[in-house]
């Protein structure tokens, strides 16, 4: 398993801060106890590999987590962002248990959860979302489509789209309506598991070998896309027209569904019919959504918008009662909705940084990543698929030229920092005495 060099960063960076709490309290115990063995640490297990945190105690490790929960003040959300990056670190230099840390939850929440649970077992949750609840989720800054969808919902997606053969003759034989259904799914879930954009697809290829000449790496199975809506982009813009994503981590499985549904691609664009197949591909999952809503709107939950009660249930007696996905403030489930879902999926995983995720979304800065998918970092991924992974160095060009195109990116984290250095700048050119005549006629000098 390989992480970013960001996420390796914060997670050393947790580690470090995790190991000088310990060695101090190892010295004070040291001084006051007699038995200095009981407190030294950390305590460290077996390693097995030469890399220094792969020996790290986890035990020890999340009650640190707790401390940092219920007395100094650190956030469940942060905490949570913690716990994922640290243990990716660890899975990455092969530490032997990980499984407690990934399964660990902040105190507060644990308490909330032990109460849900005296009152039934079912009450516990995944993600503060009951992990069989129907729902979709949005983003403030995304108004025409969804962002994300449950499991519980892809699969009512995919009984809609390709219900079971009643028949042998069916399944042998199937109608043109079974097959337009089953290629409509089968888009929707390869963009899942690669974030491509709609129109991407008839360029790209599947590569079981490519050598890149400017990095002189050999990778074995790459999907190599060329990438689109880059026609605006600076001269000096590093972002190459194709980008290569990496699946030498894809099991079988996946490779052979990504190959079936790129030859029902090929076969489209080789007749010059693939703007017409992607249109109805497109109106069929409309209607496909639309009918999930008819009969499942009034249980599926719409996460990320802020409703008020009375509209609330208004939304969902409306839901039960009209085939109209409009009941979702006028959303509906498009390709793009797994492309941002495939966003938020690799933004959960804790293995992507920002600089990673534009590398395979085929963006050349992370500005654009505020719309992708409700962001929320902190919690473990909905759906359970292999993601693939930049070409390497692609996010460190990517990183190089965002922060040449935004250069005061981050550097003032608060209203008051920037008022400031506003108030500064003004300062020094009042002061200049170079100021030429007509800077001086417009400053009042």
């Amino acid at each position: 398993m390989t992480i970013s060099s960001e996420i390796q960063l914060r997670a050393i960076g947790i580690l470090n801060a995790f190991k000088s709490d310990n060695l101090e309290g190892s010295v004070s115990s040291q001084s006051n106890s007699v038995d200095v063995e009981t407190s030294s640490a950390p305590t460290l297990m077996p390693s097995p590999t030469d890399h220094p945190d792969a020996s790290v105690d986890v035990a020890k490790f999340t009650r640190w987590l707790d401390h940092r929960v219920t007395d100094k003040g650190l956030g469940e959300q942060t905490a949570l962002c913690y716990r994922k990056w640290v243990a990716s670190h660890l899975e990455a230099v092969g530490h032997a248990s990980t499984s407690e840390l990934r399964s660990w939850i902040p105190p507060s929440r644990r308490e909330r959860l032990k109460e849900a649970a005296s009152l039934s077992p079912e009450n516990v949750l995944l993600n503060g979302v009951d992990d069989t609840k129907l729902f979709v989720a949005t983003t403030k800054k995304n108004q025409r489509y969804l962002s994300y969808l449950s499991e519980s919902v892809l699969d009512l997606l995919q009984l809609d789209l390709m219900p079971p053969p009643r028949t042998k003759e069916e399944d042998e034989k199937p109608s043109r309506n079974r097959i337009a259904g089953m290629e409509t799914f089968m888009w929707f879930m390869c963009t899942l598991w690669t974030g491509l954009r709609p129109h991407e697809w008839p360029s790209a290829r599947y590569l079981e070998e490519h050598y890149d000449p400017d990095t002189q790496l050999t990778i074995r199975r790459v999907l190599e896309v060329t990438t689109l809506k880059q026609s605006g982009r600076r001269e000096d813009n590093p972002l190459k027209d194709k980008r290569y994503l990496v699946l030498e981590d894809w099991p079988d499985n996946q490779i052979h569904a990504l190959k079936l549904f790129l030859d029902i691609v090929y076969r489209h664009e080789d007749a010059k019919v693939f703007g017409d197949f992607y249109n109805r591909r497109r109106m069929l999952l409309n209607r496909s959504w639309a009918r999930i809503v008819k009969f499942h709107g009034g249980t599926i939950e719409h996460l990320g918008v802020e409703f008020s009660p009375p509209k609330k249930s208004k939304l969902k007696s409306l839901a039960a009662s009209t085939s109209s996905p409009a009941v979702f403030e006028g959303q509906s489930i498009c390709f793009y909705t797994a492309r941002h879902a495939f966003a938020e999926e690799a933004r959960r995983s804790g293995t992507f940084s920002r600089y990673d995720m534009a590398a395979v979304l085929g963006h050349s800065m992370i500005t654009n990543q505020s719309y992708y998918g409700p962001r929320k970092e902190q919690f473990e991924r909905e759906h359970r698929y292999t993601l693939p992974k930049p070409w390497p160095g692609e996010s460190d060009a990517i990183a190089m030229w965002d922060h040449t195109a935004n250069p005061l990116r981050g550097k003032f984290t608060n209203r008051d920092d920037l008022a400031q250095s506003l108030l500064d700048t003004e300062s020094k050119n009042r002061n200049r005495e170079d100021v030429d005549g007509i800077s001086s006629f417009w400053l009042g000098l």
